[in-house]
């Protein structure tokens, strides 16, 4: 199935776990991991689990995700990106603190991240499942 941008952002707003915010300009949906500013000239996905401070616009891999599986999967295979992400940078840390300083408390506290990283990853594909499960017959809004 494919979406487009205008698909995205009404299943964006249709869904109840997100927060409507109308802006000057336009408006933005937050939730699930994800921001979508909607302004007169153009629409973009934000993904707030990259970045720091500052929210990062979606790879195009990213982008992909939405416009084959619409807002929800798409939302959750992002969070579940970005969590594989961070375990990665975690297992480099404890990689690099094991051959260096070896300084147990900074490792105890890279192990309980990483397995608090690895039960929010196992949450998130229970939930992946769970959605694909209650859509097999369904379809989402889509826009004409």
């Amino acid at each position: 199935m494919q979406y487009n941008i205008k698909d995205i952002v009404l299943q964006a707003v249709a869904d109840q776990k997100t927060i409507k915010n109308v802006l000057p300009k336009g408006m933005s949906v937050i939730g699930r991991g994800c921001k979508i500013q909607q302004f007169d000239e153009k629409t973009e996905i934000l993904n707030l689990g990259k970045g720091g401070d500052y929210f990062k616009e979606c790879t195009p891999n990213e982008y992909d995700m939405f416009f084959v599986h619409g807002w929800l999967i798409g939302s959750k295979l992002v969070q579940i990106n970005n969590t594989l992400h961070k375990l990665n940078i975690i297992e480099d840390r404890i990689k690099t603190e094991m051959n260096t300083r070896k300084n147990d408390k900074h490792i105890q506290n890279l192990k309980s991240r990483r397995e608090t990283l690895l039960n929010k990853y196992t949450n998130y594909k229970q939930e992946l499942n769970s959605i694909k499960s209650k859509q097999n017959g369904k379809s989402l809004p889509k826009s004409e």
